[in-house]
């Protein structure tokens, strides 16, 4: 094979992992994004369907079925909530796995000001499953409003 021909073959493998990756942290992106607003519509069900089975998380170990549970209390117990996500950090690795840390601003209430809110660091971790990536793992903790 000819060298030129040699490079062009090496450029297009080249993009073409790019283009790999920058799908995957647009989806992953996208799939943070409506687990946030399944949150605050309260549809509990939408949340989960990206939850992975083998999910584990927080320091207590919490798994797939006490993740739900939380979410649901936690819905259940404000008439509204929302999220504001910043410092989204997202990185692929090569086993089909991927991690992702960001802030999340979390705030509730009854009434249309919210009455409480606190700031938490999450990390999550993500495996891609037949075409669709799950959660697998989070853990967080909060940053500010902490009692």
């Amino acid at each position: 094979m000819r060298p030129e021909r040699i490079g062009l073959l090496l450029l297009a493998l080249l993009v073409a992992a790019c283009a790999e990756r920058g799908d995957d942290e647009a989806q992953l992106r996208a799939r943070l994004d409506s687990m946030e607003q399944a949150v605050e519509e309260g549809r509990v069900g939408a949340f989960m369907e990206a939850v992975a089975e083998d999910f584990t998380g927080g320091r207590s170990g919490l798994n797939h079925a006490g993740l739900g549970l939380l979410v649901r209390r936690e819905r259940l117990a404000r008439q509204s909530i929302s999220v504001q996500r910043s410092k989204l950090s997202v990185q692929i690795h090569d086993s089909g796995r991927a991690t992702l840390e960001f802030h999340a601003l979390a705030t509730g209430g009854s009434g249309w000001l919210p009455s409480e809110g606190r700031l938490w660091a999450i990390e999550t971790g993500w495996r891609l499953d037949e075409g669709k990536w799950m959660l697998v793992s989070a853990d967080w903790h909060p940053v500010l409003g902490a009692p």
